[in-house]
């Protein structure tokens, strides 16, 4: 399948601060936020989505943003979620954007329901796909701060020196119905692509997301009006669906689907009806 060509960009802000972001499928069509995985990047994108015609038929526009810390993103270790999401902004208000939509994977949904916190008056509605509460895994909350960054540090150098290596250990740990997806080469590449890209500059953006993930967020769920949406399979354990369950409980008037026999990654047969929520009037 052909590639959808993206183009990379570099936000520079008044107080020197550095903002990285890619654009790709229809310049003129709806505008949809992504809010990448851990690690992740600008780049990010889920393979069902990387389609040049269908892009072009429903009309929409996808913008990736590069968190703090990773891809072409100054780090800023001391910002909040609130804080990273107002970088959605920041590229919003540069790209001419008032109104727009947003899509977000794994550990981008905290940073996308902060949006939706932010600016309610500006985003029309949000899909969470096998998104992540606070993080509850012992790598998080037991290891110090120092310890953190040395193990991730020892990941983010295995992801830029043997990809396909520590593509191989990544994969082997997945259930079979996400192997089987990671075994299309085209597949393989776009997710050692990601990877790379988001361990740029090393692991500052990885290890900063996770010591902000196990802090209580600067929001509450039950004050997000927005129209959310969480789409989670059923066999992901990666995120396993008990995240996306306790946030749906907590925003009035979210929707929760859940996909029997789907992983974290598999989900992406689904993923164009779920983009395609986005665009409902």
């Amino acid at each position: 399948m052909a590639r959808s060509p993206s183009d990379d960009h570099r936000l520079e802000l008044d107080d020197g601060r550095t903002i990285g972001y890619a654009t790709w499928g229809d310049p003129e069509g709806a505008p949809v936020f992504i809010g990448h995985g851990m690690p992740g990047s600008r780049r990010d994108r889920y393979p069902g989505l990387d389609d040049p015609e269908w892009l072009r038929q429903r009309r929409l526009r996808f913008i990736g943003v590069d968190r703090p810390g990773y891809g072409y993103s100054d780090p800023w270790p001391e910002a909040s979620l609130l804080d990273c999401a107002e970088d959605f902004v920041r590229v919003a208000d540069h790209l001419g954007l008032e109104r727009f939509a947003a899509l977000s994977g794994s550990a981008g949904g905290p940073y996308v329901l902060a949006l939706s916190a932010l600016v309610p008056e500006r985003v029309k509605r949000v899909a969470i796909v096998s998104g992540v509460g606070t993080l509850d895994r012992p790598m998080a909350m037991e290891e110090s701060p120092d310890e953190l960054a040395i193990a991730l540090g020892e990941e983010a150098q295995a992801l830029r020196e043997d990809p396909e290596g520590s593509f191989a250990e990544f994969s082997a740990e997945l259930p079979e119905v996400d192997r089987q997806m990671l075994e299309r080469p085209d597949v393989r590449a776009l997710f050692i692509e990601m990877f790379q890209e988001g361990v740029r500059q090393g692991a500052t953006g990885w290890v900063d997301d996770n010591l902000r993930l196990v802090q209580p967020w600067p929001f509450r769920l039950d004050e997000i009006t927005v129209d959310v949406r969480f789409h989670h399979g059923e066999d992901d354990i990666l995120a396993p669906p008990h995240h996306t369950k306790k946030l749906a409980e907590g925003i009035p008037g979210s929707r929760l689907h859940l996909y029997p026999g789907e992983g974290h990654l598999s989900i992406d047969r689904h993923i164009k009806e779920i983009a395609e929520t986005l665009l409902a009037p």
